[in-house]
């Protein structure tokens, strides 16, 4: 076979292949790689430009580098110490020539290997200045350090030139701490230098909860014992943020960041196929998970973004809207947790007759329908949660006794949304049999919820701060919903303020009406645990709600994150079409069969603009929109107006800041650019768009602008051809300047539209008043009355209607 000549001739071919190629290498250097053969012996240094080049390895140690800029780059890791001895692992990038023909410590670096030797050399040079530089320092990007890292990397060079090496660059791309050392060294200064915790704290989270709604309810005793805290406590307006979307908001709370800092930013997870937000959506640890790594026991219950948990750290059971099984950690407390649940299937008409006035039919064919968005089958899944959330979280405190609680009743939200229409009194265009049926459901629920608030008093001890609030309000003024939300977005009956209240031998009592921001919250139950504020955290400690106890600041910690490794695993057990159809339900999503306002050719909402952006620049436009409304609030309209159109570049398809802009430009007394803003705003899906128009219409009429008021409602109508509202509104405004035809049309209009509104017949009622028609004025004022008989002004204009006939 050797023998053979077709074996010979293949042996011949590839021997002058090799030999062609290796002739070839010697003469052309390669682009992008830079060889060096250091004498082990001697440490002469040999630079040559080709892969294959012949270096006797007896002789000679081989090194390869990647070319870059003429030089030899080289990344690498150390790790090192901080001042505290606290290790950190810095990632780097080094290039570097050999400007001489000799390595002085070349024995060395041939006998223990190049990484080797040059992670050694790397090391001693940065540890010379990072042993001076405490932990915070080294890990926070915005510290002195991380400003000045040209001093770390001239003493890099002059070490590394003491072996041979000229550094023509050296970049620290990451440093990471030890998380465990890191925490390990914290926990110890806060035991060295933090005064003791000042007890527990139990937050309750009554979601939607509003001041107006309280009070009356209050008042009407319905709700003795948040009633009780409130006047031995401390209550405030809490300020929230935009939008008022409650994983948003809820996050924000428990984490003490921006919305742009933890990335929870709606119901689902854009960044994870539209999946519901969880704990693996939120990018910064919790109140609960920092408490748990400092030895501060927690509970928490029915919070967003608290399941599924971290391995390790706090008790956590549930998720708003939907729980999933066994949703409990840890696992072992399955079995106790079981029979604290109440399924809907267990809630039969006694027990939703306690807060739906209906009958058993009413029930039992809601019930059989199966249809998910029937009012009485939704709040049936709703009362369901709230009594498992509550007996299993009432249960696990007094099991576990931990130092932190907090516990969520989002299924006020939802009441709010579905019945608010119907609570007392009744008013114009509602249907009277749905009043009939769901007039009591608002208080009736709150009055539970109050109840569970009284049941949790008898269990909490003495040293508790107790914490009422919700991160937003609710309309329950005039413009309160007047139908329900079922298929469509009513995240707009959400407002600013919600409610604050605190109670406990720590709080001083006092009811001055003060604010506070949705941000303080994380750092004043921090303070309560004897933790501090972390930097990034862009709320305080609310020093005037207590008389004896101040923020911990001997401890810096630049962020809580440091402490805390991966994401949780996502919770992949979650019905999408029930969580979707909820959500639906109560007006936190649209479903895609959603009403839309008419828009003339060219013009339209969604579809213009991009369907969605990355959830990080979605983080940013929230910013820059809260910060035009901060600036518009201090009056600096400038700011203001720069801050809305960064906000709409970063999100173009989104209505709020082009209502917010098309406002800053009403306060500059730029009308017609302020009209075309508020037109875009509208096109783009503006909530309660029609309300607005007419509201934006009357500014102009406060300001004696008559002519621009109908100008607006005119583009109204274009839109929305059938708004009793804006035809009512518009065939007013056309009246007060003496357009009296086409005033009265508008206005008959309107009264077509709708029969029964008041404010329709009111303004026939005054536009014939103008005109001197008496009769004819106290025939729609009495119409009106007869509606609505809680109307002093129209009684009081009938009566002088009188006087003249």
């Amino acid at each position: 076979m050797f023998r053979s000549k077709l074996f010979q001739a293949f042996v011949l071919l590839a021997g002058m292949a090799g030999v062609i190629y290796l002739i070839i290498s010697l003469f052309v250097p390669s682009p992008r790689r830079l060889i060096f053969g250091v004498d082990k012996r001697t440490g002469k240094v040999r630079l040559v430009e080709n892969n294959v080049t012949y270096l006797p390895p007896h002789q000679f140690y081989r090194l390869s580098f990647e070319k870059r800029q003429g030089a030899a780059q080289r990344d690498g890791l150390v790790q090192i110490l901080s001042k505290e001895r606290v290790p950190v692992t810095i990632s780097y990038r080094l290039r570097f020539t050999l400007p001489g023909d000799r390595l002085p410590d070349a024995q060395r670096m041939t006998r223990d290997g190049w990484s080797a030797w040059i992670r050694t050399r790397v090391a001693e040079a940065v540890s010379a200045v990072t042993q001076q530089v405490p932990i915070e320092e080294l890990v926070s990007p915005t510290s002195e350090f991380a400003a000045q890292r040209g001093a770390l990397r001239e003493v890099v060079a002059r070490h590394l030139r003491q072996s041979g090496l000229e550094v023509t660059g050296f970049e620290i791309s990451r440093l990471e701490a030890d998380r465990g050392a890191l925490l390990e060294y914290k926990r110890q200064e806060l035991r060295r230098n933090a005064r003791g915790v000042a007890g527990r704290v139990a937050i309750f989270a009554i979601d939607g909860a509003d001041w107006d709604l309280i009070t009356e309810l209050s008042r009407d005793g319905r709700l003795p014992n948040i009633r009780a805290l409130a006047q031995g406590g401390v209550t405030a307006s809490l300020q929230t943020i935009q939008p008022t979307v409650s994983p948003l908001v809820w996050t924000s709370v428990a984490t003490g960041l921006p919305p742009d800092r933890h990335r929870v930013l709606d119901f689902v997870d854009a960044s994870n196929n539209g999946r519901p937000v969880d704990a693996s959506t939120r990018r910064a640890p919790a109140l609960w998970e920092v408490a748990e790594a400092f030895g501060r026991k927690s509970v928490v219950a029915n919070w967003w973004t608290a399941w599924p948990p971290r391995s390790g750290g706090a008790v956590v059971y549930g998720t708003p809207v939907e729980s999933h099984p066994d949703a409990i950690f840890p696992r072992q407390l399955s079995s106790r947790v079981a029979q604290f649940v109440v399924s809907p299937e267990t809630v039969q008409a006694p027990q939703v007759k306690r807060f739906l006035n209906i009958t058993d039919r009413e029930y039992e064919t809601a019930v059989s329908s199966g249809n998910a968005a029937d009012p009485i089958n939704v709040f049936r899944s709703v009362l369901s949660k709230t009594w498992t959330d509550h007996r299993v979280a009432h249960d696990l405190y007094q099991q576990q006794q931990p130092l932190l609680l907090m516990m969520s009743y989002e299924g006020t939200d939802a009441v709010n949304h579905l019945f608010a229409p119907y609570h007392p009194p009744l008013r114009e265009g509602i249907s009277a049999e749905m009043y009939r049926r769901y007039w009591p459901t608002v208080a009736n629920y709150y009055a539970e919820i109050d109840r569970m608030i009284g049941e949790w008093m008898q269990v909490l001890s003495d040293d508790t701060t107790v914490i009422i609030m919700s991160a937003h309000g609710f309309r329950w003024d005039r413009q309160r919903p007047r139908v329900q939300p079922i298929g469509r977005s009513a995240l707009h009956d959400h407002r600013n303020p919600g409610i604050f209240i605190a109670y406990g031998n720590h709080v001083a009592p006092s009811r001055s009406g003060q604010s506070i921001s949705l941000y303080d919250v994380a750092p004043t139950v921090l303070s309560i645990l004897g933790l501090p504020k972390s930097d990034e955290m862009p709320g305080n400690h609310a020093g005037w709600i207590f008389r004896n106890l101040t923020p911990v600041t001997s401890v810096r910690v630049v962020s809580y994150e440091e402490f805390f490794t991966g994401l949780a695993p996502g919770a992949s057990n979650i019905d999408l079409q029930r969580y979707a159809q909820r959500l639906q339900a109560v007006g936190h999503l649209a479903a895609a069969s959603a009403s839309q306002p008419v828009f003339a050719a060219g013009a339209g909402p969604p579809g213009a603009a991009p369907a969605g952006i990355p959830p990080a620049q979605w983080g940013a436009y929230a910013y820059y929109n809260n910060l035009g409304i901060e600036m518009r609030k201090e009056g600096k309209l400038r700011e203001a107006g720069d801050a809305f159109d960064q906000a709409i570049k970063l999100n173009p398809a989104r209505p709020t800041p082009y209502l917010n802009l098309a406002m800053v430009l009403f306060d500059r007394q730029q009308y017609t650019a302020a009209d075309d803003l508020f037109v875009r705003a509208v096109e783009r899906g503006l909530p309660d768009a029609e309300r607005w128009f007419v509201d934006f219409a009357a500014l102009y009429r406060s300001e004696d602008m008559p002519t621009r008021a109908i100008n607006i409602l005119q583009k109204g109508k274009t839109i929305f051809p059938q708004s009793h509202l804006i035809a009512a509104n518009l065939g007013s405004a056309l009246a007060q300047v003496s357009r009296y035809t086409d005033g009265v049309a508008e206005l008959e209009r309107a009264l077509g539209l709708q029969p029964s509104s008041t404010l329709v017949l009111n303004n026939i009622g005054t536009y014939y008043a103008r005109r001197e028609e008496y009769a004819r004025a106290l025939d729609f004022w009495n119409r009106s009355l007869s509606i609505d008989p809680r109307q002093p002004s129209i009684r009081e204009a009938a009566e002088a209607a009188r006087t003249h006939l």
